[in-house]
Parts: C-alpha cells; sequence; structure tokens
C-alpha cells in the first residue's frame, strides 16, 4: 500500500522546540496517575499485564466525535499538551483527535502486541503519535517501541529518547516492549490517537 494511509514509521528527533518538551515533561510529572488491568478491557491481554494512565482527552464515539474540545478544555497548567497537539497535528496532515493519554510504565509493567483499531477494515486510516516524556534515556534501559509485519517479524524498533515523537500509520501489529531491571525511571509517553481524513 502506498500514499497518505499507507502502514509506516516516521520518527522525529528535532519536532518539539527544546523549551516546550522541557515545559510538557514538568507539567506531565504532576499528573496523577490510575492504574489498570489490561485484561479488564481487552481479553486478549495477560491477567498480570498492568499499566498506568491518565486519559487527558477522549471521546465516546472514537469513530466520529473530535476530541479537540475536550484538549481545548485542559487545565492552563497543561497548556503545553496542546501546543505539542499543535505540532503533531502539522506533522500528522489531516487528521482528527479522538484521544489523547499519558502513559507511565515502570520495570514489571509489559506491553503486549496489539492494534489501537480494533476493525480491522478502518485500520488504514488509524494515526498514532508517541511522544517519548523522559527527561533522560539510556539505552541499556530498553523500553522501545516494537512494530511488527503481518508474520509477527520485528520491523521497526524505536528508543524512547526524551523529545522524540514516532508517528504510526495505518496501525500494524505493535507494543511497547517493557524496560530493563537497571532502569531506575517509568517509561512515560503521550500518545495521540487519531483519523486520517481524506482529502
Amino acid at each position: 500500500m502506498s500514499g497518505p494511509h499507507a502502514v509506516g514509521l516516521t520518527v522525529h528527533d528535532d519536532l518539539l522546540a527544546p523549551g516546550l518538551f522541557s515545559e510538557l515533561a514538568g507539567a506531565l510529572a504532576w499528573v496523577p496517575m490510575f492504574f489498570s488491568r489490561r485484561a479488564d478491557h481487552d481479553a486478549d491481554a495477560h491477567p498480570l499485564d498492568g499499566y498506568s494512565f491518565y486519559p487527558l482527552a477522549t471521546v465516546e464515539d472514537k469513530r466520529n466525535d473530535d476530541a479537540q474540545p475536550a484538549l481545548n478544555g485542559l487545565d492552563p497548567a497543561l497548556a503545553c499538551v496542546r501546543q505539542v497537539w499543535d505540532t503533531v497535528r502539522r506533522a500528522a496532515g489531516a487528521v482528527r483527535l479522538y484521544e489523547c493519554e499519558f502513559t507511565a510504565n515502570p520495570f514489571g509493567s509489559e506491553g503486549h502486541p496489539h492494534h489501537d483499531c480494533l476493525v480491522p477494515e478502518r485500520r488504514h486510516l488509524h494515526v498514532t503519535a508517541i511522544v517519548y516524556c523522559n527527561t533522560e534515556w539510556d539505552l541499556a534501559w530498553a523500553g522501545e517501541t516494537v512494530l511488527f509485519d503481518p508474520q509477527g517479524d520485528i520491523t521497526a524498533a524505536v528508543l524512547p529518547r526524551p523529545g522524540r515523537v514516532s508517528i504510526i500509520r495505518g496501525d500494524p501489529l505493535h507494543t511497547a516492549r517493557g524496560v530493563s531491571r537497571t532502569c531506575p525511571l517509568p517509561r512515560r509517553v503521550l500518545v495521540f490517537k487519531m483519523w486520517a481524513i481524506a482529502s
């Protein structure tokens, strides 16, 4: 498949201005987190698979509604999230946001291979942007975002470098690998989930 709805990955290390990234990392450090077992809402998830998250903006009807108004209504202390969204949206092209979530995965919190879109025939329209929010990251800490092909082989792995942004199109099978035992920090990411809008 080719064109604007092709399955693919772009990685941006200079998309966010350093000042904006510093402001984002500082603001998100104060966001309260909830703990969830993935098995509570994903029948394929392992019962011990859990993660910490905070839903910043979401909608009831993910297929048709726009989460932009909810994002605009965030507390002023999180205004930087809206600024990051504006930057990500320009890089992603014509898209409609349906969810923005902040997650934090410490050692022992494993990701699992999944699709963000549960409707296979709509995956070609799906776009996910991941903003890596840790202010430091060591190669030995692992925590890569891993993408798979339809045969289950790894096609890409992205280290969560500070301020890096990954934009994933077409919703390939993917996962966040767990961090290593030596990692002293949770892996923090800001995730925007969107639909590509046909031009």
